[in-house]
């Protein structure tokens, strides 16, 4: 058995999405049983976000143009795929539904000029089950039995809206009663990622990442051969192609290094979560693109080649930096305590922002955060209403977060990157490293991210000769 867990590129529209009915298709005409996981189709879950908060602000303005984007969207993949009138009917019945259901949630907000986190999960989820429902037609219009599963129906989590953690006895148990008679009976269920619920049926999100979570508690459950995540990378590589042509892929890595690539905030490629169930029952994960699926991307697994080669950069683009100090001499007593400071970051999250980086000091009495920059707004104004007299609130815009993770260099990865970056006039504006394991991590600002990743590359030995740097030879720093 194999799980199949598809990013959002894979349905970007309906060429893209057909050919991702075919990758599907082929492996299933190879007699093996597949479980595919859908994401929301790309910057569908970001916009339902936006709209809810938008409905508790009076903004029924924004809302409807989230809803028409969401409609006629997948509307126009249907109809470019889905022959069968009936099938196509069925479908629009499906989605209207839904779309109703936004509506009622977005009024109700809107009345009460709040959203809760409850709230916001609800709204979310809606992506991901309109794409399950066209991609599971689609399949069936292209001669492979699928039929559209709710993942509320399988992950059972805790109420920890935004983020919740499942239930693993319970979700084992739910998948396999579910999942097990379909893939026997030669059914390939297409399933919502990112979304639970909770033992009330009160649906969740599992949070940035949950997709990938989806996919590796469904393969455990269920003791899949595989689990493939189909992303738009030919796996890890040393660094993003776009900006270095030279950068090398990684055919394999162990559990334990990607755990530490994982656990780097920011990282758009692994989540430590989606690891944890596959390690523990020995499964392999691969990371294949879905844009070119000949090629055999990169595989997680207990003991990969001694020859593997390790060591990449990851660069995450579009993030601000918001922060907010006390004054030198507080307006009142007891201006900055910790509590105050980490209550604002569990509003950021009940809200559902990520703060990819966080500083606390009680020092200089400051707190900042990385986000998303489509977070910058709601971010600011949680601020704002934590931090008013005897603080000052600052935003930077356009900056990024550039880590070097699973390095070869022990502990003199820190100074020789810092020095690699302070020779080319790179400005760091925050940076953070492990205090176990071998990464490092720089804010900077977004138009030196390009220099940055080829001044890391280079002069860390991640091109060219990577291999000897590996085997603890080092290059010259430029």
């Amino acid at each position: 058995m194999q799980v199949m867990k598809f990013g959002a590129i894979a349905f970007a529209d309906a060429d893209r999405t057909r050919e991702t009915v075919r990758i599907i298709r082929d492996v299933h005409r190879d007699k093996k049983s597949i479980v595919v996981v859908c994401s929301a189709l790309p910057g569908i879950t970001d916009a339902l976000l936006r709209a809810a908060r938008a409905a508790a602000h009076g903004g029924e303005q924004y809302t409807d143009v989230v809803r028409r984007e969401l409609w006629n969207r997948h509307r126009s993949i249907a109809e470019k795929l889905v022959t069968d009138e009936w099938e196509r009917e069925m479908l629009f019945q499906r989605l209207s539904e839904l779309l109703k259901h936004l509506d009622r949630m977005t009024r109700a907000m809107a009345t009460l000029g709040e959203y809760s986190a409850r709230g916001i999960d609800a709204i979310a989820s809606l992506g991901e089950r309109f794409a399950a429902h066209v991609i599971a037609v689609v399949l069936r219009q292209h001669g492979v039995a699928a039929q559209m599963v709710d993942a509320t129906e399988l992950i059972v989590t805790d109420d920890r809206f935004g983020s919740a953690r499942p239930y693993y006895e319970d979700s084992t148990v739910r998948i396999k009663e579910r999942l097990i008679p379909m893939l026997q009976a030669g059914i390939i269920p297409v399933i919502t990622g990112y979304t639970g619920a909770t033992r009330a049926g009160v649906v969740t999100t599992l949070g940035r990442g949950g997709g990938d979570y989806t996919a590796s508690l469904i393969g455990a459950a269920i003791s899949a051969e595989e689990v493939c995540l189909w992303t738009d990378v030919d796996g890890v590589l040393t660094a993003d192609p776009k900006i270095v042509p030279q950068a090398l892929p990684l055919p394999e890595l162990s559990y334990a290094e990607a755990a530490e690539m994982a656990t780097l905030s920011g990282s758009e490629i692994l989540h430590l979560r989606t690891l944890m169930p596959l390690a523990a029952n020995g499964i392999p994960l691969r990371i294949a693109n879905v844009l070119s699926p000949s090629l055999p991307g990169t595989v997680v697994l207990a003991n990969p080649r001694p020859s593997h080669q390790n060591g990449a950069i990851i660069s995450t683009r579009g993030l601000s930096l918001v922060a907010a100090s006390a004054s030198s001499l507080p307006a009142v007593q007891d201006a900055w305590t910790p509590e105050h400071a980490a209550s604002v970051i569990t509003k950021l999250s009940h809200a559902g922002i990520e703060t990819l980086l966080a500083h606390q000091s009680e020092l200089d009495r400051t707190l900042m955060v990385l986000v998303r920059q489509p977070d910058t707004s709601y971010t600011e104004e949680i601020f704002a209403g934590a931090f008013s007299d005897g603080y000052q609130q600052s935003i930077m815009q356009s900056v990024a977060l550039i880590s070097v993770i699973s390095a070869p260099h022990g502990g003199s990865l820190t100074p020789r990157a810092v020095l690699a970056l302070g020779n080319a006039q790179i400005h760091i504006i925050a940076t953070s490293r492990a205090v176990f394991g071998n990464y490092v991590s720089f804010v900077l600002p977004d138009d030196e991210v390009e220099s940055a990743v080829r001044v890391l590359h280079h002069g860390l030995g991640f091109s060219g000769h990577a291999r000897d740097s590996l085997s603890g030879e080092t290059s010259p720093l430029t």
